[in-house]
C-alpha cells in the first residue's frame, strides 16, 4: 500500500468515526422493527424464570458506566464502529489470497 492509499484510508476512517460519533446521538430510543415484532408476539420476555438477557456494554445506544448524554452516545458510536472495523480487518486478513505455489515458481 503506497503512502497516498494509506493516507486516504486513515482520513476515511477518521471521517467515518466522526460521523458515527455525531449521528449516534440522534438514534431513536424507540424499539426497532425486530423489537416491536418481539413485543407484539410476546417473545420479548424469557420463557423460563431466571433467564435474562446477556450482559452488554452497549445499553440503549450508549456505553454502560457513562452518564447519559451526547458524549455517551458519541463514545458508543465510535467504539461500535471500531469493533466493526476490527472484525472486517480480521476477516480480510483471514481471507487474503496467498500466491499459489505454481505462481511463486514462475517468478
Amino acid at each position: 500500500m503506497n503512502a497516498y492509499n494509506r493516507k486516504t484510508l486513515v482520513v476515511g476512517v477518521l471521517i467515518a468515526l466522526a460521523i458515527a460519533g455525531v449521528v449516534s446521538y440522534f438514534a431513536s430510543g424507540e424499539p426497532d422493527g425486530l423489537e416491536k415484532t418481539q413485543e407484539e408476539l410476546g417473545a420479548d420476555q424469557p420463557m423460563h424464570e431466571g433467564v435474562g438477557s446477556p450482559p452488554s456494554i452497549f445499553n440503549g445506544y450508549g456505553l454502560k458506566g457513562l452518564s447519559a448524554g451526547f458524549w455517551n452516545n458519541a463514545a458508543a458510536g465510535v467504539v461500535g464502529s471500531l469493533l466493526v472495523l476490527g472484525v472486517l480487518l480480521a476477516v480480510a486478513r483471514i481471507l487474503k489470497r496467498r500466491p499459489s505455489p505454481q505462481a511463486a515458481d514462475r517468478t
